[in-house]
């Protein structure tokens, strides 16, 4: 049961990063209200395009290389680690798992500075802000990704064995019986 249970968790945590990611990148992350009668929502691809129309080509540089492609390589890479790991193939080693982890963590920054433009705008007193799903779902995708990194390792462990001997074990099972010398 354990061997079919943690590499379906692992799927499905690496499938609902996928698609909060993919909700992330496109949904309204936040709302920003001036002087309570404007407002404006941004989505994470559209304050990328906004900050390459207004000549910020660095900030969106930035932005598009650790809210975009960072998260898309990182979960690209650990589906490849899934399918190799479910192909029968050894799970990187120990410095590459490793290094997954820690680039995990600085997933988060994006969310973290979501959090300081919301309460640098509350604290502002003719400005408002909101977060919106679109930053529920970037954040969930982060936390999906970083739960699926452990349970591809341990998906790995639950395989069942299957070493020299258990193949002359099986052969020996298959085998007729040896037919008595004439």
């Amino acid at each position: 049961m354990k061997a079919l249970f943690i590499p379906l968790a692992a799927f499905g945590s690496l499938l609902a990063a996928l698609i909060c990611f993919a909700l992330g990148l496109i949904l309204p992350i936040v709302r920003l209200d001036y002087l309570y009668v404007w407002t404006n929502t941004y989505s994470i691809i559209g304050v990328i395009e906004a900050l390459a129309a207004s000549g910020e080509i660095f900030l969106a540089g930035v932005l598009l290389v650790f809210s975009v492609l960072f998260p898309t390589a990182k979960i690209g890479c650990l589906m490849a680690a899934f399918m190799r790991a479910r192909r029968g193939d050894a799970w990187p080693e120990a410095r590459a798992r490793k290094r997954l982890d820690w680039l995990g963590k600085w997933s988060m920054l994006d969310v973290l500075i979501l959090a300081l433009v919301v309460f640098y705008a509350k604290v502002q007193l003719l400005s408002d802000a909101a977060a919106l799903s679109g930053a529920y779902f970037f954040a969930a995708s982060v936390l999906f990704t970083m739960a699926s990194n452990p349970l591809i390792a341990a998906s790995v462990k639950a395989r069942p064995k299957v070493g020299a001997g258990s193949i002359r074990l099986i052969a020996s099972r298959t085998r007729p019986p040896d037919s008595a010398p004439s």
